[in-house]
């Protein structure tokens, strides 16, 4: 693990200037062509998709080494699919009627109102905690 942490930060570095370098040729260039760019999207992507899979295999191993850090995750992911499966109670399946106009279909209407609801429902908890947050510190 600390070998890996010691070069990772060399070939994000390494990484980092090959893209540097594309880009200042991309940029000298008066009218760069479709497959300049292409590349520089695809190493983009590339890039992207390692930073994910990495950071999201540390993650698990992480936590797979960790049982407190599991059962909080765990905890914290039941709690989520509550405030969703809530959420998702609370929207109205009715197709929204604008000007004579459907906009969506009733699934639509029923998927952005559970986003809207959960939007809401973490949005309070999260301006309670920041209000209670002290008033709990004061009588530990």
């Amino acid at each position: 693990m600390d070998k890996i942490q010691k070069i990772s930060p060399w070939l994000i570095g390494l990484v980092a200037l090959i893209s540097a370098y594309m880009w200042w040729n991309l940029a000298s260039q008066d009218l760069p062509v479709a497959s300049d760019v292409d590349s520089f999207y695809s190493l983009t992507v590339i890039m992207l998709a390692l930073v994910v899979g990495i950071t999201l295999l540390f993650s698990l191993y992480q936590l797979v080494t960790d049982m407190k850090a599991m059962k909080q995750a765990l905890i914290w992911l039941v709690l989520a699919a509550i405030i969703v499966g809530v959420s998702y109670t609370l929207a109205s399946d009715k197709a929204i009627t604008f000007l004579g106009v459907e906009l969506g279909s009733a699934q639509e209407s029923k998927m952005v109102g559970a986003g809207l609801y959960t939007t809401y429902i973490t949005g309070s908890l999260a301006i309670l905690s920041i209000v209670f947050s002290p008033i709990i510190k004061m009588f530990k």
